[in-house]
């Protein structure tokens, strides 16, 4: 298929391209200044705003779907960061659509998170959005409900839990305990009776595989959504014993020694599963893979 890939320079993106790439033309969508050498793509559309020019480079290059991961993520804002939230989560996506519409785009593969369902831990479709970047999320849905129902194209979300795995710079949990494994620091947490859901890189990507193939097909039935959750999470408290018996090591942690956050996700939502999706790297041997 050819296919048209946002994000593609991201953690998730990277090692989507990688795995897609040999199988399908990829088209990368770009920023001006975005580096992207470290892929070596055969195919990229550098976008400035102009909708009615990627409209063309789509139709030119007959794309017949988007991927579309590109986004902007703060687990907090600024006032000063409500306009990049909106640009990066709405506009951008948006302008896609509307690309894609006029060009015949087939199908459209959007990129949502859980932490649009606060407090929504069974199978719901109730929208409670954890933070301004969840809602944003939620926003560029509704935007695209207008696409929908104006074209014939096929649309669906995929809403990731907590990802890891190789090549990820991201400060999140896993490379924190890493941190003051190595360091012998001690870190201030939280009560820490969260649940967290994490699922390794190389089911993330199967998960995209899956959806994007489910998406291709005009006879697949399709949901609005479906959720990639290893359907084990734990809590806080867990998985740090879970690192501490993986890699030998003790960490010290001072548990209690900050509040949760605002709107502190204590349960993950579930959501509806990926028909023909499942995952295969739990999280112990996924440590184990990478060191973590």
């Amino acid at each position: 298929m050819r296919i048209l890939l946002t994000g593609a320079t991201g953690f998730v993106g990277k090692h989507l391209y990688a795995r897609m790439s040999g199988e399908h033309e990829l088209h990368l969508l770009v920023r001006p200044s975005t580096d992207y050498s470290a892929l070596s793509p055969r195919h990229v559309c550098c976008f400035e705003g102009d909708v009615e020019r990627l409209a063309d480079y789509l139709r030119s290059h007959q794309v017949e779907g988007i991927i579309h991961l590109a986004s902007l993520y703060l687990a907090s804002h600024r006032p000063d960061q409500v306009a990049d939230l909106v640009n990066a989560n709405i506009l951008l996506g948006t302008s896609l659509l509307e690309a894609a519409k006029l060009a015949g785009v087939r199908w459209f593969l959007n990129t949502g998170t859980i932490w649009q369902n606060y407090q929504s831990p069974e199978c719901s479709d109730e929208y409670h959005p954890v933070n301004l970047y969840a809602a944003t999320k939620q926003a560029f849905i509704t935007m695209a409900r207008y696409y929908q129902e104006t074209s014939p194209i096929r649309f669906s979300t995929l809403k990731l839990c907590d990802t890891y795995g190789p090549g990820d710079t991201r400060r999140k949990i896993l490379a924190l305990f890493r941190e003051i494994a190595q360091s012998g620091e001690t870190l201030a947490m939280s009560p820490g009776e969260q649940r967290m859901d994490l699922l390794h890189i190389n089911d993330v990507v199967a998960g995209f595989q899956v959806l994007a193939n489910r998406l291709a097909d005009p006879s697949a039935p399709l949901l609005p959504e479906y959720v990639l959750s290893s359907g084990h999470p734990l809590r806080l408290r867990e998985l740090a014993h879970l690192y501490e018996q993986v890699n030998g090591v003790r960490l010290h942690i001072e548990w209690g020694g900050r509040p949760y956050r605002e709107r502190e996700v204590m349960e993950p939502y579930k959501g509806n599963v990926l028909p023909g999706w499942s995952p295969r790297v739990d999280l112990e041997t996924g440590m184990k893979w990478e060191g973590l």
